[in-house]
């Protein structure tokens, strides 16, 4: 489980930056919000700084510096400690824990290397289903997490929702809109689709620099939330 955290941490640079690329959450004094998808991208390409395994180590130090870190801590003994301390100001308490028990007890999304159509290796559905049973106790399997997303599904409705006054926003940038929805159900389940934003953009302060779109989005929302109040 060590080599799989390890790659996952390595991996994870990737994923933060892309789901949350060029948003504001400065507002809230979040470091690194300056480096984006094109500065990744950047180091990624920039033949000078070696070959592809040295352009991805410059990744990390530019993490590491970034975050004021010496090293990466890779233990997956110390990963499954922290997890598992439910105290309310334990190490994961700030959301970590909770979002990895809903993927165990709720709907999956696990961001794993079972596809070939990406670039990473070594952190399969395997692992994270190992880190639910770790985490949260024996009760958890790839059994019953296949369940509790089947049963989300059927509470819910999935794709099929037959609710009303739900607004479902998505970037495009974001991995997540791949399981969202993104294109209107009816007059009272409207999609927004924001071209060239990413996770929860919409829910940030306005900026003068936010892409139109985006500002475009926020206004929908709130005209909607005023008409459907006023019901």
């Amino acid at each position: 489980m060590d080599l799989a955290y390890f790659l996952e941490v390595l991996a994870g640079n990737f994923m933060d930056v892309v789901q949350y690329n060029d948003d504001n959450r400065e507002f809230e004094g979040v470091r690194g919000t300056n480096i984006t998808i094109k500065v990744l991208c950047g180091l990624m390409s920039d033949m000078s700084l070696g070959t592809p395994y040295d352009r991805y180590a410059s990744v990390v130090h530019l993490m590491l510096n970034t975050f004021a870190q010496k090293c990466l801590d890779v233990s997956y003994d110390t990963y499954r400690r922290e997890m598992s301390n439910s105290s309310w100001d334990g190490p994961a308490s700030g959301g970590g824990r909770q979002w990895v028990y809903q993927t165990c007890a709720e709907f999956g999304f696990y961001q794993s290397t079972d596809s070939p159509n990406q670039p990473f290796t070594g952190f399969p559905l395997q692992y994270h289903l190992q880190q639910c049973s770790d985490v949260y106790g024996s009760s958890f399997s790839a059994a019953s997490v296949a369940d509790a997303v089947l049963q989300t599904n059927e509470n819910y409705g999935g794709y099929d929702i037959t609710s009303s006054r739900i607004v479902f926003p998505n970037g495009s940038i974001d991995p997540w809109h791949m399981l969202g929805i993104t294109k209107d159900i009816n007059d009272n389940l409207p999609a927004i689709f924001i071209k060239g934003t990413a996770h929860c953009a919409n829910m940030y302060p306005a900026r003068p620099e936010d892409l139109q779109q985006l500002t475009y989005a926020r206004d929908h929302v709130f005209l909607l939330l005023q008409k459907w109040l006023m019901l």
